[in-house]
């Protein structure tokens, strides 16, 4: 019988025994995420506070859950926004929270854009202004820890 030693043990591939360099749970240096809002939190004010308590510029891909009230406006209309005190189910949400280039979080760029379905079947949809979660709501994100900002210029 043939001895095989330690000379044909095998390692699994990564950093060698003993290494410091571990990964770090820093929101900035995660790519994409799910963030799970609890129930009762206004969704466009968590998000906010979120970017702005871990210095991250963030785009929302997508999110699920029950809402109990929005606000919604619409983009180039003079009506108030509108407003809904009941239970709606997000069929679509999406937008984004981009920290100022100076860091600051006064001048930050920010939308988001919502479709939400009522009890009857229809849909509402529009810039959500503020969105309460009625139970916990998902939210798919992806971080932007150092975004690049390009000015685009008229060849006119």
């Amino acid at each position: 019988m043939e001895n095989l030693g330690e000379s044909s043990v095998r390692r699994s591939g990564g950093s060698p025994l003993g290494s410091k360099n571990k990964p770090k749970d820093n929101p900035s240096t995660t790519n994409k995420v799910v963030l799970v809002v609890p129930p009762g939190i206004n969704i466009i004010q968590w998000v906010e506070g979120f970017a702005q308590d871990n210095g991250v510029s963030l785009a929302i891909l997508t999110g699920s859950g029950a809402i109990s009230e929005v606000a919604l406006k619409h983009k180039g209309s003079q009506l108030q926004s509108q407003e809904f005190k009941e239970q709606l189910n997000l069929v679509s949400f999406s937008g984004a929270y981009i920290l100022s280039p100076s860091g600051g979080g006064s001048s930050s760029t920010k939308f988001f854009n919502t479709s939400l379905v009522r009890d009857d079947y229809s849909v509402v949809s529009g810039s959500a202004l503020h969105m309460v979660a009625l139970g916990p709501v998902l939210l798919s994100v992806f971080f932007l820890s150092d975004p690049k900002f390009y000015k685009i210029t008229s060849t006119d």
